[in-house]
């Protein structure tokens, strides 16, 4: 199998997996569920696919990454199908475990593949390739979802599911497996963490405060994303079309600051400088997010916002492989189970508190990226200090 018709099929699926993001605070409204459920179901989602990715890297190494993706990819849209039959909080819960379980064989899946397609020598450039498909086709499942909220809302589920159930299908049919590289050295932070000689050997201070970081940034940017979506609903009572208006042109920001700001960060600054600043920038943006009562500076600050994180992750991705030769994987996967906490206590605490005040959330992100970076500008400071010894 080529290169580019995996990436057709990873950008089918990416589309598909973001179709229901925009729509689900109306579902959510329409079954008078709690507001917390936003943050409680995404948490759910988040948590056991981070669970379940050992266990689908463990089966792709055994038996078939194409066979890893086909029934993941089928379960995931059956979960999605499903999923428009909930009428209660129990049965959406449920549903999003059965979905975060699948997410995990997609993400494990589409990774390993992309590692053992091509020689060695094109890994950066298809990784590459594979961020820009993935930024570009969720920022079209957001528009398509968004546009298909004007349909009856369960419509949006059973589309999404019988699409993913498709992918699978043609897969299956026009995609051929492709020998395993023996040992593939992807980590999973769970998987990995067990091995205690490797951890002693990546860690140092920095690494400590890095993790810290990257959580508290995650944590930040979860409480803010998802009372964000849910807020558009409750509060502004905007339609989904313009959450996933939203979310694409958020998606395609990104991008662009990726090929340009994130460029010209890596070759002219100290990336840990680069981080600082725009954790503080960061701050300024979430404080104006909490306290603008007008609309459009709100929905222009929440734009900055969550461009500046996609600025901030490729320079926490980039902490995780520098100068770690020996174990570059181990250090990705804990940085990925550091970030996927993050997102779940963001999540978690922004649908409890949101229901206490719908600002609370943005709140949280303030603190959380303030701790963060204290504790950064402290490092750096004390790094200064030992250097001048």
């Amino acid at each position: 199998m080529s290169f580019k018709k995996l990436m057709i099929f990873a950008g089918f699926m990416w589309a598909l997996m973001n179709f229901h993001h925009p729509v689900n605070p109306a579902f959510f409204e329409e079954l008078n569920l709690p507001s917390h459920v936003f943050g409680t179901s995404y948490a759910m989602m988040v948590f056991f696919s981070f669970l379940s990715s050992p266990f689908w890297g463990a089966i792709g190494d055994k038996y078939s990454r194409k066979k890893t993706l086909v029934v993941s990819t089928f379960f995931y849209g059956l979960a999605q199908f499903l999923y428009g039959f909930s009428y209660n909080l129990w049965q959406i819960l449920l549903l999003r475990a059965m979905a975060g379980w699948f997410t995990g064989g997609m993400v494990v899946g589409l990774m390993a593949m992309i590692v053992e397609i091509d020689s060695s020598d094109n890994l950066s450039k298809n990784m590459a390739t594979y961020s820009a498909v993935l930024s570009i086709f969720t920022s079209i499942g957001f528009l398509i979802g968004g546009l298909l909220g004007y349909l009856p809302i369960r419509y949006v589920f059973y589309i999404q599911g019988l699409g993913m159930i498709l992918v699978s299908i043609f897969f299956m049919i026009f995609t051929e497996d492709i020998p395993k590289k023996s040992p593939l050295k992807i980590a999973n932070a769970s998987y990995k963490l067990i091995d205690t000689k490797k951890i002693k050997s990546i860690k140092s201070p920095w690494t400590i405060i890095f993790l810290i970081v990257t959580f508290l940034i995650f944590l930040a940017f979860s409480s803010t994303n998802n009372a964000f979506n849910y807020y558009l609903r409750d509060e502004l009572k905007f339609m989904p079309i313009i959450n996933g208006v939203f979310k694409a042109l958020t998606g395609i920001l990104g991008l662009v600051s990726n090929l340009t700001i994130n460029v010209y960060l890596i070759k002219h600054f100290d990336l840990k400088k680069a981080l600082r600043y725009s954790i503080f920038v960061s701050i300024v943006i979430s404080v104006l997010i909490y306290i603008e009562s007008n609309d459009i500076v709100f929905l222009l600050s929440s734009l900055i916002y969550f461009t500046l994180n996609t600025i901030q992750l490729p320079i926490l991705q980039s902490f995780a492989v520098e100068k770690n030769n020996d174990n570059p994987g181990l250090l990705s996967g804990i940085f990925n189970a550091s970030k996927s906490l993050g997102e779940m206590l963001g999540a978690l605490v922004a649908g409890f508190i949101y229901a206490i005040n719908n600002r609370f959330p943005f709140l949280v992100s303030i603190f959380a990226l303030g701790l963060s970076y204290i504790i950064l500008a402290g490092y750096m400071i004390y790094q200064k200090r030992l250097g001048e010894i």
